[in-house]
């Protein structure tokens, strides 16, 4: 834009007469258009300076967001009120219940959510789930095969839950998905957390890298 108004005004004082009086108005006109040409490449700094700074404050409340994870493996406070939220209103049969009322193996868990940090942005919480499995397999496999999207990956039965309103007290809203399958004598999976919008194909195509690093967790146990 500077460059244009510049040669404009180049222009315009070559069409001009000579004379003093009509060189002293070319000059003037010049250094009009020119302080124009600073006086928006400044506004144009000053619009840019703005927008890296909202990016940067959207970032930091992002993050501050999903920063009730906890330092010992067991599940966030809005992890846990969302599985006591959906326990209530389920059977006892399903997967949330089963989750609900498990109990975590925090030191495998706390292990693989070091590894898991690292296999997505900043925007993005994987929070692993390791729970023994006291009862009968078949009820944990019926669990996780009555939920709402089922995948067969690499030969496991993995189940998708989304989770919706997993934080009242913010003004960000999160988006998370419950991602569950047994392992063995284990009830294997994790919560996967943004503040972004998951797509959820996106989700299934990521998981199987997701459950190999969660389950190198659970076998180097």
């Amino acid at each position: 834009m500077a460059r244009r108004l510049l040669a404009a005004a180049v222009g315009l004082a070559l069409a001009l007469p000579s004379g003093c009086d009509t060189a002293d108005q070319a000059h003037q006109s010049a250094r009009d258009v020119s302080q124009h040409a600073v006086d928006a490449s400044q506004q144009a700094v000053d619009a840019s300076k703005k927008a890296v700074g909202d990016a940067s404050h959207a970032t930091r409340q992002s993050a501050q967001t999903l920063l009730d994870l906890t330092p010992d493996g067991s599940l966030s406070e809005t992890a846990e009120q969302w599985l006591a939220q959906q326990a209530e209103q389920a059977k006892g049969t399903d997967i949330e219940s089963i989750v609900h009322t498990g109990v975590q193996l925090a030191p495998v868990a706390l292990e693989a959510s070091r590894v898991l940090a690292k296999a997505v942005d900043s925007t993005t919480v994987v929070e692993p789930i390791f729970q023994r499995i006291d009862d009968d397999p078949a009820t944990v496999d019926a669990a996780i095969g009555d939920m709402p999207r089922v995948e067969i990956i690499e030969g496991v039965t993995i189940g998708f839950q989304k989770m919706d309103q997993l934080d009242a007290h913010t003004s960000i809203e999160q988006r998370g998905y419950l991602v569950m399958w047994r392992h063995e004598e284990h009830l294997v999976g994790f919560v996967y957390r943004s503040t972004r919008t998951i797509d959820l194909e996106t989700l299934i195509a990521e998981t199987p890298r997701l459950v190999t690093l969660s389950q190198r967790a659970l076998d180097e146990k």
